[in-house]
């Protein structure tokens, strides 16, 4: 199961971090201006959110394994459809389609988790979290290559099918097997939206994937705006999300204790060395700006999890706290690269962009020290 969980965390992300290293011919094909291909990256983050968001109903009504077989056929078919003459509507729906797909799997996927590895939660999530990371640097770092050696170009996107394919036939048999497939009621009648600790974590998750939606975006085309290849834009992208994946498995690792902060802290305090590099000395030590970012996103994306897990001992619960996080917090991220596309059309460059999030970076440091465990609502049932 660890190995088909890898799998299908690696077809989370290359469907938005593909875009990125052919903007340039995208745009140019299609016509398409800077905020409307800023939508590419928004669309899937706001589908996701919005499938977060009817995660419980998912969860209650519908079995894990034909949940998770659905998304992996609708990456598949989005992929496909970018075999397509590269045309602003086609793409369009290609990123929805594709959105829908991630969105259904990642509701599912932190449930799957707590109850089959329970005593490992936060390194199992963190080897879930750096397989989704691992996958979008394949997807910025191959695509390109993939191009440079295809017939038509924007085909190279199509490829990202074939991944899916291996994880759906991985993922088929497998869960045959496995437990639970239908959530039971027990725990549905909690309302988690009257709580202002979800809207709080929905808030957090959300800024933190913000930033991550923004570089994927925009920072193979800021670097190719500094003069620099799309090779290496997309290289650059590529390390951003080798350091996620390396973030991912570490510093989950490190949660021996309940109370997150620290980690949560250090976290962004390498997001905040990364966005200050980008601003202040783009050309000069690149790598290291880039890198940091990554681990600093990687970690703080399962920490967030597990955050959010914590907070209530029912699986039910947790799952639809986690549903409700990810909703709202995946809707807030998607808008965050269409804000960068108006800032970029308007300043002329993503400089503003860069100090936007370094603001919101230091921003989530304040909010982190709310979430001792000391302060977590103890009866989530009182909000019925």
């Amino acid at each position: 199961m660890l190995l088909v969980l890898v799998l299908i965390g690696l077809n989370m992300r290359p469907l938005l971090t593909s875009i990125g290293p052919l903007l340039p011919q995208l745009r140019a094909a299609s016509g398409m201006s800077f905020t409307v291909a800023s939508l590419l990256t928004a669309l899937p983050m706001v589908a996701m959110g919005a499938l977060a968001l009817a995660g419980g109903w998912i969860n209650q009504n519908f079995r894990e394994r034909y949940s998770v077989a659905a998304g992996l056929l609708m990456i598949v078919n989005g992929a496909l459809l970018r075999e397509m003459a590269p045309h602003s509507v086609m793409l369009l729906s290609s990123a929805l389609l594709g959105g829908i797909g991630i969105g259904i799997i990642q509701v599912v996927m932190p449930t799957v988790i707590k109850r089959q590895f329970q005593r490992r939660m936060p390194q199992v999530m963190g080897l879930w979290s750096a397989a989704l990371m691992g996958g979008g640097g394949l997807g910025a770092a191959l695509t390109p290559w993939i191009a440079g050696h295809s017939e038509v170009w924007h085909s190279s996107l199509a490829w990202w099918a074939l991944p899916a394919i291996i994880a759906l036939i991985g993922w088929w048999p497998q869960s045959q097997t496995s437990a639970s497939a239908i959530q039971q009621n027990t725990g549905s009648a909690v309302k988690i939206t009257r709580h202002p600790r979800a809207w709080a974590l929905g808030l957090y998750f959300g800024v933190i994937n913000g930033g991550y939606g923004s570089l994927i975006a925009w920072l193979p085309p800021y670097y190719m705006q500094l003069g620099n290849s799309a090779q290496f834009s997309g290289t650059l992208l590529a390390l951003m999300t080798v350091g996620q994946t390396a973030g991912a498995l570490l510093l989950p690792m490190l949660a021996r204790h309940e109370d997150r902060r620290l980690l949560l802290l250090i976290a962004l305090a390498l997001q905040m060395v990364g966005f200050l590099g980008f601003i202040l000395w783009p050309t000069h030590l690149s790598v290291l700006w880039a890198i940091a970012c990554g681990v600093g996103l990687g970690g703080a994306f399962p920490l967030c999890l597990v955050l959010a897990l914590d907070h209530a001992g029912h699986p039910v619960i947790s799952g639809k706290l986690v549903a409700f996080m990810q909703g709202i917090g995946f809707i807030i991220a998607g808008i965050s690269p269409y804000l960068s596309g108006i800032l970029r059309s308007l300043s002329g460059d993503f400089l503003v962009d860069w100090m936007f999030h370094a603001v919101c970076v230091f921003g989530l440091m304040l909010l982190t020290l709310r979430f001792a465990p000391s302060r977590y609502p103890q009866e989530w049932d009182s909000t019925k």
